[in-house]
């Protein structure tokens, strides 16, 4: 019988994961963190140049916002020809040690042109300079920044900056401005105990032993039962903000993200179940290469537009 939970790879991931290997790059969990992060940005420079459409006709305006008293470095998106009442406050991935403003680029211009809202990137700070709870807290403080200012706030990550948007959405589920959640396949379980945990040991995209690393990149070992970090650990807070949650076949996290899907819903949320078994961990913010998980994108968006509006 065939796993409804996955799926071959669609050809696109294919040649990517023949792509990677051909490179031949070690794994995360081989290199220190500057080694790591390096290879991050230049696989992201590439991808970016390699954008379709090119990412730089959208027409999005982007303005860079200094750290201030209240919250971290934010990047505003904004669309040239409207005025948005919603802003996306997007927190990036990358196991929180990669990523920053310009690793997010691409996608948060894209979340834009596609939506028709603002986007603010969230330049947190990362492991392990800065660990546990440092990405929650400069997370939460920048959200409640958009609370002040914006009718319509959508908190939304992808991996790790999934697991943030959960916490953040949480943290300030009670604010009537805060009205939807994005979360493109969280992690939520540092014992990394499922099934799909298990299986994803080997291969040049996210595996089990890259999480592992990041985890001991990002946390102790005795602050990983905090709720902020174990979430599968821990009933959702009430309210549940209606919630969109993105999980893929190809991924150590799927197990995970399907249950706090259902967690979400077994607590009283709205929420919108979206699954692609022929993508792997990562396609999400690789839109512009992949065309199947552009359609995934379009999908993503269009709900969310029906869902916060």
């Amino acid at each position: 019988m065939t796993d409804p939970l996955l799926a071959p790879l669609s050809p696109d991931c294919v040649a990517m994961r023949q792509s990677a290997l051909d490179q031949a790059l070690p794994p995360v969990w081989q290199l220190d963190p500057e080694t790591a992060v390096r290879l991050h940005i230049e696989g992201n420079l590439a991808a970016r140049a390699a954008w379709q459409p090119p990412i730089d006709t959208l027409r999005v305006r982007a303005t860079d916002l200094p750290a201030a008293d209240d919250r971290p470095p934010l990047r505003m998106y904004e669309p040239e020809d409207a005025e948005s009442s919603v802003v996306i406050a997007w927190i990036h991935g990358g196991g929180w040690v990669l990523g920053n403003l310009d690793t997010a680029d691409a996608i948060c211009r894209t979340l834009c042109d596609l939506t028709g809202w603002a986007v603010a990137s969230v330049d947190y700070g990362c492991a392990p300079d800065h660990p546990f709870p440092r990405a929650v807290d400069d997370s939460v403080e920048a959200v409640e920044w958009l609370l002040g200012r914006w009718s319509r706030v959508v908190v939304a990550g992808d991996s790790a900056g999934a697991t943030l948007a959960a916490v953040v959405a949480q943290a300030l589920g009670s604010h009537p401005a805060l009205v939807g959640q994005i979360l493109a396949y969280p992690a939520t379980d540092p014992g990394l105990s499922s099934a799909s945990a298990r299986e994803f040991t080997e291969g040049p995209f996210l595996t089990r032993r890259d999480m592992e690393w990041f985890y001991d990149q990002y946390v102790s070992a005795p602050d990983r039962a905090d709720p902020r970090v174990h979430l599968a650990g821990h009933e959702p807070a009430q309210p549940v903000v209606p919630a969109i949650v993105l999980t893929v076949g190809h991924d150590p996290l799927r197990d995970e993200g399907i249950a706090y899907a259902r967690a979400l819903a077994a607590a009283g949320g709205a929420v919108e179940w979206i699954h692609a078994p022929d993508l792997y961990h990562g396609a999400f913010t690789q839109a512009g290469v992949l065309p199947t998980a552009a359609s995934r994108v379009r999908q993503v968006c269009a709900i969310a537009q029906s869902m916060f509006s």
